[in-house]
């Protein structure tokens, strides 16, 4: 029996930019598509518990990990100030 994947409400991106955000933006674009944990992995070309501690928001992931869900999943990542102001990720 296939398993059910069950959509993840819409995270805040007001919050401050961290690791535990960005994995619950992957996890909100994964269910919103109807994508198994197992199927995300082989789309983004890394192990099932690499992706899951992306989505968990391990802080303890590889950067091209990061960057290789972030890219399967067409979300990117910009910073929009660098003159001192705060600095927004999302």
């Amino acid at each position: 029996m296939a398993r059910r994947v069950v959509a993840t409400p819409k995270p805040n991106p007001s919050q401050p930019a961290d690791m535990a955000l960005l994995g619950a933006v992957v996890r909100y674009r994964r269910t919103g598509l109807n994508i198994t944990l197992e199927d995300a992995a082989a789309l983004c070309g890394v192990s099932k518990q690499a992706y899951n501690n992306v989505e968990l928001g391990s802080e303890n992931i590889k950067v091209e990990t990061l960057f290789k869900v972030l890219t399967a999943f067409g979300i990117s990542l910009r910073v929009t100030d660098l003159s001192g102001g705060s600095d927004e990720w999302l």
